[in-house]
């Protein structure tokens, strides 16, 4: 999907995350993660410290850049406009990993029962995820207005 066009790629995007519907819950997790798993890197795309700039659903899909913020927010869109989403109370939780400094931003979904975006491999839960992990901040759907689509 990610290699198409911009128009598509939005129409393939859609007709995925109709898809997800006929599944059940965790067979979806799965297949979100493993689509989310092949877009493109592109570092620095976007700000964690500025959730205001990040692009619409739409924009996102439609630029076609993910570094790992726009990859969490991707998973999130995803997630939150399937049929599975009005049940999961979807966050994005930018970590720190204490000693390296190094940066996760997390799909957490059902108060963590499901955790994207940690492993490219693997729908984990909050158990799997190291207590060497901090949230320097959380999103929830309310932050990015995504009430408003």
């Amino acid at each position: 999907m990610f290699q198409l066009d911009a128009e598509p790629r939005l129409r393939a995007w859609r007709e995925f995350r109709a898809s997800l519907s006929f599944m059940p819950l965790e067979t979806a997790l799965d297949a979100v993660r493993e689509f989310w798993s092949t877009a493109p890197f592109a570092p620095y795309y976007l700000d964690p410290a500025k959730p205001e700039s990040w692009p619409t659903p739409w924009e996102l899909i439609a630029e076609n850049y993910y570094c790992d913020v726009a990859k969490a927010l991707g998973i999130l869109y995803t997630v939150k406009f399937s049929t599975h989403g009005p049940v999961l109370d979807a966050e994005i939780l930018n970590c720190e990993e204490s000693g390296t400094g190094f940066a996760y931003n997390l799909v957490y979904l059902a108060q963590g029962k499901y955790v994207l975006n940690y492993a490219d491999d693997a729908v984990v839960n909050i158990e799997s995820i190291p207590k060497e992990l901090y949230v320097r901040r959380r999103w929830t759907t309310e932050h990015l207005k995504l009430s408003e689509y």
